[in-house]
């Protein structure tokens, strides 16, 4: 498969997390199209834990585990069922245990948002609507990540978009301040919470660019 393949930093391919591979397709272009199971998602609090959305990631190098960086990613699904979900997916084991974040798009009460999830000890949850412009049920929205030193920043726009003209999602403030990181890998996850269906979700333009200060 093409999705990832040959990225700076990187190991150079990706890779199902915990063998969870669902049904998918990929093409030349490095594009991937990921069906998921229905009853599937990544979400944490006292007394719950679901890791089961189906994520495909490259792992990052040791060399580059403490540099900034900005990533992006096309996303453009079947949005149908309350939260179904879309998302560009990065994933630390680190000195204070397993730590994870999604963003990307979300079904929420019939409509459809970008949202992004960190989970430290336990998740929390954030939602915004789109500009009008920016119809979810039928366009792609590519979603922005961007380390600078401690914080973590995320963003998205339209399929033309840059970072510069994106607009803000969620800026976590000392995300990485004395955070020793043992392992991050970063790719695409999609699941389906509903136990009703699965979502179909195309991934398309996958970009992993470092910063050159070491």
């Amino acid at each position: 498969m093409t999705f990832a393949q040959n990225l700076e930093g990187t190991d150079g391919h990706a890779k199902w997390l915990d063998n969870r591979q669902p049904v998918f397709s990929a093409q030349e272009d490095g594009s991937l199209r990921l069906t998921s199971q229905p009853d599937t998602d990544w979400w944490t609090f006292p007394g719950h834990n679901a890791t089961s959305g189906p994520a495909y990631l490259t792992t990052v190098s040791d060399t580059h585990l403490d540099r900034d960086f900005q990533a992006s990613l096309l996303i453009k699904g079947n949005w149908v069922q309350q939260y179904d979900q879309g998302t560009l997916f990065l994933h630390f084991t680190t000195n204070e245990g397993v730590k994870w974040i999604k963003a990307g798009v979300e079904r929420e009460n019939e409509c459809n948002y970008v949202s992004v999830v960190v989970t430290q000890k336990y998740s929390d949850w954030s939602i915004l609507a789109p500009p009008g412009s920016l119809d979810l049920s039928n366009q792609a929205v590519r979603i922005y990540t961007q380390r600078k030193k401690d914080d973590l920043v995320f963003s998205f726009g339209s399929k033309e978009s840059t970072t510069e003209n994106s607009i803000m999602m969620r800026e976590i403030k000392g995300f990485f301040h004395d955070l020793e990181i043992y392992s991050f890998n970063i790719g695409a996850m999609a699941c389906s919470p509903s136990k009703v269906d699965g979502v179909s979700v195309l991934f398309e333009d996958f970009r992993l660019e470092w910063s050159n200060e070491e």
